[in-house]
């Protein structure tokens, strides 16, 4: 019996990647209630740190230094990422709502999702204006204004708060640093210059406006935006090629529709403990939550400053403990950056000074603040060594990863005694990862089952990839898939949890099914250690169209439809060492069917087989058996995923690997004997989950086969090898040219 403090019995999920959320999952990452679950709900993968954005945009900082990478951080402390964005919020059944997804169900809820721009009083913004919030999409667009040609040399800043300030200075500093002296910058304010700032604060900027040459206008409240500029409220006109918004900004508008209590400005009414007014299970933090018995300004540093009062009263929830205040400081130090090594401070009423010693401890609080989520589970991001992997003292992989070796696997099989005669035609089985049966004449009924252990925490896009997963083995065998029947583990958990995950595990693997007119008929389900799914899947054939592993013919040229690599950075991932941008694009291949390359390959293949648990090598081999072919592999062909080269080569490997490669003596290279234990060998033999189609094709039909596959949306399908004949039965693998 499982010890009930492992047993799931409380979910907290947190809304939005902000300040104050960063903080809980670094705190629950060092100390996890017993039985807490902590769940993240973000529609990016990067948060920026808003303190920091000025100097990224003067070329002070690179964008790395400035994000937060919430996939990488949620690895390390153990969150489990739902990476979409909430729609809504249910209080009835205590669940987060989502536009294309099941419901996520919670025990308690956290918000911390920033604001957006209010530009409902400014005509044409929508169309005329780069919004300044959310910052994520505002980096991206901005830079590609800078692009644009003919490129802006008339810059206008709408917001004379510190935010439009500190824009101000640093675009005049990143102009100057590409040498375009002729450009010009305003800002444009509907009230004085950082009003809510003190006397000699507000001083020090005019004159650091000054000294940079950018016109502020006083008193322009921004009325009308158009092509040509903007329009203020008292008829004035200031030029401009480029607008920029930071005015005044409100919480999402989807927060009216929850029913939580909202301050008059749409955020969220919280009180001391930061729970939202009237709810014990809701809180809410950042600016898009108001104290209204202790209103604030909306700045960064009070999101920074709740962070861990959060964390302690999310750990009290879930614990029965007692809740703590937050007291907000009165005032606070306020530091500007102004672009050219120097920075502007104040605080209170009275305080206010500049130089370079200040905008050095400016860049040494900002820098430590982002070096507590970067450096967190440093030392679990290591490679695993290959004593560890072989003694089975490093983490196990998940997903394809996870299967038996080759070896093992072989030896198992030939210990068992010879199985009775199939009552049925066998068309296709031994050695095939599905089975073809005649079940009347003209018919072929194809059937296969697969199961994987969940290699991401998201249930539903895990269902998605599991399901999809599971489809390609009747797909390389030239079959259409009809129906399935599933088997279901989630984790062990309170009933609600249980229902919850199940939900999102089915309709992710119902997604792939409808996609496919795939009927789920049926199934399974339990409980165990984690997450795991599979499908026994039936489709249907002409005898005649089945697609054999061993049907190369010697001149065939072999096409992959994915690229591979999957292995090794699921392996990096599970220690906390990949970045958000190489994990997206191998869940992105996962989750690409393999539906519409079997549409381009079918009718001219002569074998072919899906490359998953044994690796491109492994399967290749057993495409190569028993005939007397080899094969000629050019190794700079063979795509790669994103960063998988950059991870082989820093150590990193799937646990399955090692095992795979005990047939690495097939493989030589051409030109220098034997391929040794190597970064090509380790990607040779990684582990794919949800592959791509290996195929054998005839040449003269390759080139246009190839051109369909890339313009169905395989974009780095490619030709990588061909066959030859061979005048011994022994299986050969020939390598040449250089991956990477």
């Amino acid at each position: 019996m499982m010890p009930a403090a492992d047993i799931i019995r409380h979910d907290i999920v947190l809304v939005g990647g902000g300040h104050a959320h960063v903080q809980v999952m670094t705190a629950f990452g060092m100390d996890r209630p017993a039985g807490a679950r902590l769940t993240l709900v973000t529609d990016r993968l990067l948060t920026p740190y808003s303190g920091m954005l000025p100097g990224h945009i003067a070329g002070t900082y690179s964008h790395d230094e400035t994000h937060i990478d919430l996939w990488r951080l949620a690895r390390a402390t153990g969150t489990r990422l739902i990476h979409a964005p909430a729609t809504g919020i249910d209080l009835a059944e205590k669940r987060v709502a989502f536009a294309d997804r099941p419901a996520l169900s919670f025990d308690t809820l956290s918000i911390d999702i920033g604001i957006t721009p209010d530009v409902s009083s400014i005509q044409g913004a929508a169309a005329h204006a780069l919004l300044v919030k959310p910052i994520s999409t505002f980096l991206e667009k901005f830079e590609a204004a800078l692009r644009a040609t003919p490129r802006p040399k008339r810059f206008a800043i709408v917001g004379g708060g510190a935010a439009g300030f500190e824009l101000a200075c640093a675009l005049k500093a990143r102009l100057a640093r590409e040498g375009i002296a002729d450009a010009q910058v305003a800002l444009l304010s509907g009230a004085k210059l950082m009003p809510t700032l003190n006397m000699g604060v507000r001083l020090l900027a005019r004159l650091a406006l000054r000294r940079y040459g950018i016109d502020f206008l006083s008193g322009f409240r921004a009325a009308e935006l158009t092509a040509q500029g903007v329009r203020a409220e008292d008829g004035r006109f200031h030029d401009a090629d480029l607008v920029l918004v930071s005015t005044a900004a409100r919480a999402p508008s989807w927060l009216a529709k929850t029913g939580l209590k909202l301050a008059p400005d749409g955020s969220l009414a919280i009180g001391p403990t930061l729970q939202v007014d009237g709810r014990d299970d809701v809180f809410a933090v950042g600016d898009c939550a108001t104290r209204e018995d202790d209103p604030r300004e909306k700045a960064g540093v009070f999101a920074v400053r709740q962070g861990p009062i959060l964390a302690r009263n999310l750990r009290a929830r879930a614990t029965g403990g007692a809740l703590e205040s937050h007291k907000a400081q009165r005032d606070f130090l306020v530091l500007l950056n102004t672009g050219d090594g120097k920075a502007i401070a104040g605080r209170g009423r009275y305080f206010a000074g500049a130089g370079a010693r200040l905008w050095r401890w400016k860049d040494s609080i900002d820098r430590r603040f982002m070096a507590m989520f970067a450096e967190f589970g440093r030392e679990m991001a290591r490679p695993a060594t290959a004593d560890e992997i072989a003694s089975g003292g490093a983490m196990r992989c998940a997903g394809c990863a996870a299967k038996i070796g080759p070896d093992p696997l072989a030896r198992a099989l030939s210990r068992l005694p010879a199985a009775p005669a199939p009552r049925d035609k066998i068309l296709l089985g031994l050695g095939d990862d599905a089975a073809a049966t005649e079940v009347a004449p003209g018919v072929a009924q194809i059937e296969t089952i697969d199961q994987i252990s969940a290699m991401i925490a998201d249930p539903y896009v895990f269902g998605e990839i599991a399901a999809l997963h599971a489809i390609n083995d009747v797909l390389a065998m030239g079959g259409d898939p009809t129906r399935a029947l599933a088997l279901a583990t989630v984790p062990r958990a309170q009933p609600r949890a249980v229902e919850s995950d199940l939900v999102a595990l089915l309709a992710g693997a119902r997604r792939t099914l409808d996609a496919q007119r795939i009927a789920l008929v049926g199934g399974h389900s339990g409980e165990g250690e984690g997450l795991a799914f599979g499908l026994s899947v039936v489709g249907r054939a002409a005898p005649e169209a089945l697609k054999p592993k061993t049907g190369l013919i010697a001149g065939d040229v072999l096409i992959l439809t994915k690229p591979i690599g999957v292995g090794l950075i699921m392996a990096a991932d599970m220690r906390g060492a990949v970045r958000a941008s190489v994990a997206a694009a191998a869940i992105d291949t996962m989750r690409r069917s393999n539906a519409d390359a079997l549409s381009v390959l079918a009718p001219i293949a002569h074998a072919m087989t899906d490359v998953t648990g044994f690796g491109l090598a492994g399967h290749l081999m057993e495409m190569l058996r028993p005939g007397r072919l080899e094969v000629r592999l050019d190794l700079g062909a063979i795509p790669l995923l994103p960063g998988a080269l950059d991870l082989a080569k820093a150590g990193y490997r799937s646990t399955l690997t090692a095992q795979n490669a005990v047939q690495g003596g097939m493989l030589r290279r051409e030109e220098n004997g034997a391929l040794p234990d190597t970064v090509e060998e380790s990607l040779l033999f990684d582990p794919q989950t949800s592959g791509g189609l290996l195929a054998s094709v005839p040449e003269a039909t390759a080139k246009q086969a190839l051109a369909s596959l890339q313009a169905a949306g395989y974009a780095q399908s490619a030709i990588i090898g061909r066959v030859y004949p061979r005048d011994t039965l022994d299986v050969a693998i020939f390598c040449r040219g250089n991956l990477g």
